[in-house]
């Protein structure tokens, strides 16, 4: 009996908590944690703490980002997964650890789909691949590149941050539609790979201009393309891989995940307060500086993102056949 009482007396004071977090509807004097699943220097790390400047002060609330890198991400989207609602976690997820991972068998997190329960808060921005070289090679031009790629087939080494990351699949589009035959080496993001490619132990790398400029200005790694078309202001000139890899593109979206079973008050107060950061033309031109191309929509829109490039994932897993267990 006592026991009955203790049980009820406890789910009367969740459902209190719950219920005074949907009703406060303020993040006012709360610690807000944002996971990120890549290390400290990587460009997922880059986006959140580029988009989450001043928040804390605009919400009055003690902003936190932890970087749990590894698993393809999965260490940091299982953290958000298993996080309460009303805990104040949230996840700073590449899309494709979203709408990807779940149909591969190496990276589905068992007993749960993170596209069915996650609640999606906004999109953020979509990152733009960069192909670049080590000085050694000596190359400078990307038919330059091209040739030497096949000549030296798996002898040319080239890295990649993350199994299962847009760079992972990119290189991928690249092998099959320029039939080349390089060896891929990856990391668990971006920092450890340049590491690498300064020690002169690979030959290329797919990056971004966040993670490889500083390469790039020592004097150890040259631009050589873009992977979509996209033109980088700073960059002109540049050319990109969309003639080699035959229009064919991968997803490189970045956004923020409410836990399963956050309350739809909760989840669109912090789109709010994102859309108002994105609003900023700082923010906005510090993510186009670091080759980032800011995006808008709504939460629906967001999530309608979302489902659609699980089916584009699906198709492209059919057609494209990865090795996930590096």
């Amino acid at each position: 009996m006592q026991r009955r009482t203790w049980l009820g007396g406890a789910a009367a004071l969740a459902g209190w908590s719950m219920a005074s977090w949907v009703q406060a509807q303020s993040f006012s004097g709360r610690t807000l944690k944002f996971m990120v699943g890549y290390p400290v220097g990587g460009v997922a790390d880059f986006i959140t703490r580029t988009t989450t400047d001043g928040l804390g002060a605009t919400l009055g609330a003690n902003v936190v980002v932890e970087n749990r890198p590894g698993a393809a991400g999965n260490i940091a989207v299982d953290a958000v997964m298993k996080a309460s609602p009303d805990s104040g976690t949230f996840g700073m997820f590449g899309n494709l650890q979203i709408t990807m991972n779940p149909h591969v068998s190496q990276l589905a997190l068992k007993g749960s789909d993170p596209l069915r329960d996650l609640v999606p808060v906004i999109g953020l921005a979509d990152m733009i691949l960069m192909l670049a070289v080590t000085a050694p090679t000596g190359i400078k031009t990307l038919d330059q590149f091209m040739r030497q790629a096949r000549d030296k087939g798996p002898d040319f080494r080239i890295g990649i941050a993350g199994i299962g990351a847009p760079h992972h699949l990119a290189v991928l589009l690249l092998q099959k539609n320029a039939e080349l035959n390089m060896t891929m080496v990856p990391y668990k993001g971006g920092p450890p790979m340049m590491a690498d490619a300064a020690g002169g132990h690979l030959d290329a790398v797919i990056t971004t201009l966040p993670v490889g400029s500083p390469m790039v200005a020592a004097g150890k790694l040259n631009w050589i393309a873009t992977v979509p078309a996209t033109p980088i202001p700073s960059l002109p000139g540049l050319p990109s891989l969309a003639q080699v890899l035959k229009g064919e593109t991968v997803p490189t979206g970045n956004g923020i995940y409410a836990p399963p079973g956050t309350p739809t008050s909760v989840a669109q107060e912090m789109h709010n307060a994102m859309r108002r950061q994105m609003d900023q033309s700082a923010i906005v031109a510090k993510l186009r500086a670091n080759g980032l191309e800011p995006v808008s929509g709504t939460r629906a829109e967001f999530a309608a993102k979302l489902q659609a490039e699980s089916v584009y994932m699906k198709d492209f897993l059919a057609k494209v056949k990865v090795d996930f267990s590096s």
